[in-house]
């Protein structure tokens, strides 16, 4: 789970995930160079470290075996884990695939691309002028490629090689989880970049391999929605988390209480059984370990590349799952750590330690960027958001790196005529989310309750921290110009009783 903090050597580690040579392989990839001065240049020198960035789209922190999980479905991404440094407090800036996406190759937030949304109501384009991770690393010098899915409102440019999606046969899938053919899809994108790093590069590189599993869980959802039975599957069906039920649904935001009215995969899912939630929580495994496997196949390529002991890897998500918590599928409009908290491993030169947990810095997925110049001794934009990660990286531990990050919301697609603006506030200890629709608020002491079961906006003990985190989001709205307080809500449709079941 997200919440479970541990400490356990390489060799424990490797031995619970399975997978020894895995592991091994990857653990080739940890060089012994030490720390490295950080020097802005205009172009990188040919024996500049490569950097390798895998990214899968919805795979939730709580769902990889690195971060407790239970399930071992990812042994290829704990491989890479186990060689280097993972971050705990991993955040993204929108739970959302194109807005994250589009911020994520800018380093600004998904307000300031203008990419807000992945369809309709909000959905922007980059502009032209501002940075991009590829044109910087181009201009540095860098061979920059990009395999798999894109969805990246235009902030891919300056990528010399772009592969968008395509299909390869996948042999060895069962049908009843294809779900729109993501798997044939990611076999492709890893088929490209497996060849990609086969080739002799007479200059360093930055290579994107970009999965789409285990987002085929979303066409899974629509195949089987509404009261059903599901097909039997072999083996034990996962449990329910024990922050299954909302409780106090009725102190929750209006776009909480009622987000089966503007999220169309939850409104699918609204009349399903407790049975019904597991056999999902089954098929999200599924597509995990799919996902997992072309991991796999793109780490062994490397391993047996040239390049192979000279690159950092960087494993990542845009942004997670409901997985059944609050009875939540897929992700839309809330901020609870199963769609937010992500994992976010670095592993290579000049990373110290081996199957190390980060626990304290807040990191957000803002701080890529940085962190890749930083890393590749070239200028970030001046402009960007996030901060360097390159401190922990090199072991070291500085004090106050981050009082707050935030992420955003403003609509998926406009799914009922529904625009719900949102913020999310987090701290070291507490979760603050802000709607604007009814001016609805949450609060969560995510030491005390790590599944956010209670929110304590009405708890008199916590007013004070209530108004801290209100000026922590007025500060940082007022910082950078986040338009915020002035957006509209919409609503579409009429209020049913409360609850999703009663979803009508």
């Amino acid at each position: 789970m997200a919440g479970r903090r541990h400490s356990i050597t390489r060799r424990e580690f490797l031995a619970a995930a399975g997978a020894a040579s895995l592991a091994a392989a990857a653990g080739d990839l940890l060089a012994k160079g030490g720390k490295q001065a950080v020097v802005a240049t205009m172009s990188a020198p040919k024996d500049a470290p490569n950097i390798l960035v895998v990214m899968c789209d919805q795979l939730s922190q709580r769902a990889v075996g690195a971060y407790g999980d239970a399930q071992k479905a990812t042994p290829n991404i704990d491989a890479i884990a186990a060689a280097g440094v993972r971050f705990s407090k991993s955040y993204v800036q929108c739970p959302l695939c194109m807005p994250l996406r589009a911020s994520l190759w800018t380093g600004r937030y998904p307000h300031e691309t203008g990419v807000m949304s992945n369809y309709g109501p909000g959905c922007g384009k980059v502009p032209s002028d501002m940075p991009t991770l590829g044109a910087i690393f181009t201009a540095g010098g860098y061979e920059t490629a990009c395999f798999g899915k894109t969805h990246d409102g235009g902030a891919l440019r300056g990528f010399s090689h772009v592969e968008k999606e395509d299909e390869t046969p996948a042999d060895g899938l069962d049908p009843l989880y294809e779900g729109g053919h993501p798997a044939a899809r990611d076999r492709c994108a890893a088929d490209k970049c497996v060849e990609f790093l086969g080739k002799p590069h007479d200059k360093p590189f930055l290579a994107v391999a970009s999965m789409l599993n285990p987002h085929g869980i979303c066409g899974w959802i629509g195949e089987n929605k509404g009261p059903h039975k599901d097909a039997p599957i072999q083996g034990e069906l996962p449990p329910l988390p024990d922050n299954f039920e909302i409780e106090d649904l009725k102190d929750r935001p209006i776009p909480i209480q009622y987000l089966c009215c503007s999220h169309r995969r939850l409104a699918q899912a609204s009349h399903w059984s407790p049975e019904n939630y597991r056999y999902y929580l089954a098929a999200y495994y599924r597509y995990v370990k799919m996902a997992d496997a072309e991991v796999g196949r793109i780490l062994k390529a490397l391993r047996e590349s040239p390049a192979g002991r000279n690159t950092l890897v960087v494993f990542h998500a845009d942004h997670g799952d409901g997985m059944a918590c609050h009875r939540m599928v897929t992700k839309e409009t809330q901020f609870y750590d199963e769609t937010t908290r992500v994992p976010l491993i670095f592993a290579g030169p000049g990373v110290s330690g081996t199957s190390a947990l980060v626990e304290a810095p807040l990191a957000s997925m803002l701080d890529l960027v940085p962190t890749l110049c930083e890393y590749a001794r070239l200028a970030p934009p001046k402009d960007a958001r996030g901060k360097s990660l390159m401190p922990f990286l090199r072991g070291e531990d500085p004090k106050d790196f981050r009082q707050f990050l935030v992420s955003e919301w403003y609509t998926e697609a406009g799914f009922a005529g529904v625009v719900t603006p949102g913020r999310m506030v987090r701290s070291q200890r507490y979760k603050y989310t802000r709607y604007v629709e009814g001016n609805g608020e949450e609060l969560f002491d995510l030491e005390k309750d790590p599944g956010e079961k209670r929110t304590l906006v009405k708890d008199p003990a916590c007013a004070d921290v209530l108004a801290q985190h209100r000026k922590m989001l007025e500060s940082h709205v007022r910082e950078i110009n986040d338009p915020f307080f002035t957006m509209q809500a919409r609503r579409g449709h009429k209020l049913h009783a409360l609850g999703y079941p009663n979803h009508g």
